[in-house]
């Protein structure tokens, strides 16, 4: 018998005398193939690589990886910058956007232009 569970399948060609004869194994068709919802616990690579992410973070967190505490400190403070900086970007789209529709506001004739018909 094959190992790890995988099951032998003939391509119908027979190689020296192999598949014929008493003492030959019985060729067997292998299971059908289904789709991932109807098998359970079926491979998805989205869940395993979140699930993947999740510990790698987790490691992250409770391991310093050697480095040295003030490390840590500039690098948390690097990371409230970022999310600041961030901030910034968000508030100047929304004034944009109220700008925007606020100028709608004060020209209601401005959005559709009239036709003149000869």
């Amino acid at each position: 018998m094959a190992e790890n569970g995988s099951v032998p399948v003939s391509d119908g060609s027979e190689q020296n005398g192999a598949g014929s004869g008493p003492d030959a194994e019985p060729q067997t068709e292998p299971p059908p193939r289904q789709p991932r919802s109807e098998r359970e616990e079926a491979f998805t690579f989205s869940s395993w690589l979140l699930e993947g992410m999740a510990g790698l973070c987790e490691e992250l967190r409770h391991n310093d990886l050697g480095l040295p505490p003030d490390f840590w400190t500039h690098a948390y403070a690097a990371r409230r910058e970022g999310l600041l900086a961030c901030r910034a970007l968000i508030d100047a789209a929304l004034a944009r956007c109220e700008a925007d529709a606020a100028r709608q506001k004060e020209e209601p004739g401005s959005q559709r232009g009239r036709v003149e018909i000869d």
